[in-house]
């Protein structure tokens, strides 16, 4: 169990179909950053168990995503958390259990990754306010 002082509001937690919810750290503790390729997040199971987990994308992946969204996305983007985020529900998801040593390594794009670099940022481009942020 995570002894941490929630801010003054209650972080957003992200729900699967098959029980788990997560919320990401920096949302928690703000001495944890939300930027960046490593993300932490607080994953809790249908039974209450509660666990930190760590989400790498590693950077030729995120080299990749990058060219793909013709710029957009650089190294302090809000889109890698959204990208590790995905990732960890789709693993939660499939696997049903937490994955091992409690980390998770993206080396493998999917294609919501693809479709989303493209189109972040698109739409502020365009003259609509909003950063195309699908989860």
């Amino acid at each position: 169990m995570i002894d941490r002082v929630a801010q003054h509001y209650t972080p957003i937690e992200f729900q699967t179909d098959n029980g788990f919810s997560l919320s990401r750290l920096s949302d928690i503790d703000d001495s944890i950053p939300a930027t960046g390729l490593v993300h932490q997040f607080l994953v809790r199971d249908p039974d209450g168990f509660e666990l930190e987990v760590t989400v790498e994308i590693i950077e030729t992946i995120a080299e990749a995503l990058a060219r793909r969204s013709r710029g957009r996305l650089s190294g302090d983007s809000a889109y890698w958390i959204c990208c590790a985020e995905r990732h960890l529900a789709e693993y939660l998801w499939d696997n049903e259990d937490y994955p091992p040593d409690a980390k998770l390594t993206v080396d493998q794009p999917i294609l919501n990754d693809l479709n989303l670099a493209r189109r972040w940022g698109a739409e502020t481009e365009r003259g609509f306010r909003g950063s195309g942020i699908l989860i």
